[in-house]
Formats: structure tokens, sequence, C-alpha cells
């Protein structure tokens, strides 16, 4: 169950934040589904809960601030 009140980042506002390619954060996230976690949690969102068209991975700011803080990570965004 995700928390829609928090706000959301999707995949390549997170790496423009990070100043890296999408893809990079799409790794990532293959990698974590392998066991071995690497970047901020990530939710994929149902599909009657967004716009059609809409990219359904998200990151919520809240894990991503304190997955920054935790690896004393400095957004470039």
């Amino acid at each position: 169950m995700t928390d829609t009140s928090s706000p959301y980042l999707t995949e390549r506002q997170l790496a423009e934040r990070y100043g890296i390619m999408a893809g990079t954060v799409a790794n990532w996230r293959r990698i974590s589904r392998k066991g071995k976690p690497i970047g901020p949690p990530w939710y994929e969102m149902p599909r009657l809960a967004i716009p059609a068209g809409e990219p359904r991975i998200r990151y919520r700011l809240a894990d991503v601030l304190a997955f920054e803080e935790a690896n004393n990570i400095i957004p470039l965004n």
C-alpha cells in the first residue's frame, strides 16, 4: 500500500536530481529486484491511480531524502 498524500518523483525526475540518465535509475531497480538494494525505495503505482501514459514507477520524496542523508548525497537539482 502506498501513501498518496506524500509527493512522489518519477524516474526521470530522480535522474535529473542526481544528474544521471534515467536508464541508470532503471538499472538500480533491476539490481534491487535481485536482492542487492541500490538507490531509494520505489513504488509501482496501480494503473487506475494515474492518468494513461504517465510513468507508473515513483519514488516517494521522503524516501529519497532519507536515502540521500544516509548516503551523504547532495543532489544537483
